[in-house]
C-alpha cells in the first residue's frame, strides 16, 4: 500500500479538498483506497457520509495513525490522510507512515512564510523514513496571475523540496462538489476542476510507482 499525507500547519490551505479528491479519483482509477481523516474537524468524514455508494473507506480521527496505516497494508493499494492544523504530534506520525507527503501551498505571502513549520517537520521524517517523497502544491491559486507564475521560483529559492507540475486553483467547483460528497470528477469529468484532479492523481501514480 501506498500512503500518501497532505500536510501543512496553517489551516485553510486545502488540504480536506485535495486529500477527498485525489482519494476519489484513485477509487475511480480502480484502485482499493482508505482515506484517514486525523483532522477534529471531520470534514472528510461529514463530507463522504453524504455519498450512497461505497467507493473508498473513510476511517475518522485516530489515536495512532502510524499503528492504524499498518494494519490496512495489505488491504488496500493507497492511504491518503488528511492531518490537522497546528499538531506537530499526529502531523509528524502522519508523515512517518507515508510513501510521499505533500504540502498544499497558497500563493500569498503568508502560505510561503507558513510553510517552514511544516518543512521543519517534514525533513525532521525524511531522517527516519527512507524513500519519502516530498513535494509542495501549489494549491487554491488564482491562476493566470503574476504572482501565480512567481510563487514555483519562489518556492524553489525558500526550501530545498520539490514542486508538483500539477496544481489546483480556486475554483467554485470545488465547494460545490463536496456538499453532495463528490469529488469535482464525478460532477464534470470535462471542466477545469477536474483536469486539475486528474493531472494530479496521474502524477502521483507515476511518482510512487515502482
Amino acid at each position: 500500500m501506498k500512503t500518501i499525507t497532505l500536510a501543512s500547519q496553517k489551516g485553510g490551505c486545502g488540504k480536506s479538498t485535495v486529500a477527498m479528491n485525489l482519494a476519489i479519483n484513485l477509487a475511480l482509477k480502480g484502485n482499493r483506497v482508505v482515506l484517514f481523516d486525523t483532522d477534529p474537524q471531520q470534514s472528510c468524514v461529514e463530507s463522504m457520509e453524504r455519498r450512497t455508494d461505497k467507493l473508498f473507506e473513510v476511517v475518522p480521527a485516530i489515536d495512532d495513525i502510524h499503528q492504524e496505516v499498518e494494519s490496512r497494508s495489505k488491504d488496500f493499494d493507497y492511504a491518503v490522510i488528511d492531518t490537522p492544523p497546528h499538531d506537530d504530534e499526529v502531523m509528524g506520525l502522519a508523515i512517518v507512515s507515508s510513501d510521499m507527503a505533500i504540502i498544499p501551498v497558497q500563493d500569498s505571502p503568508l502560505d510561503i512564510r507558513s510553510s517552514k513549520v511544516t518543512v521543519d517537520l517534514v525533513l525532521d521524517a525524511m531522517k527516519l523514513t527512507s524513500g519519502l517523497k516530498v513535494f509542495f502544491l501549489l494549491s487554491r491559486i488564482q491562476p493566470n496571475t503574476v504572482l501565480a507564475r512567481e510563487l514555483r521560483e519562489l518556492m524553489a529559492k525558500s526550501y530545498s523540496l520539490n514542486i508538483l507540475e500539477s496544481e489546483t486553483a480556486n475554483r467554485v467547483a470545488y465547494k460545490y462538489s463536496m456538499i453532495y460528497g463528490l469529488g469535482v470528477t464525478e460532477m464534470d469529468s470535462k471542466d477545469s476542476a477536474s483536469q486539475e484532479v486528474n493531472a494530479l492523481t496521474d502524477e502521483v501514480i507515476k511518482i510512487l510507482s515502482p
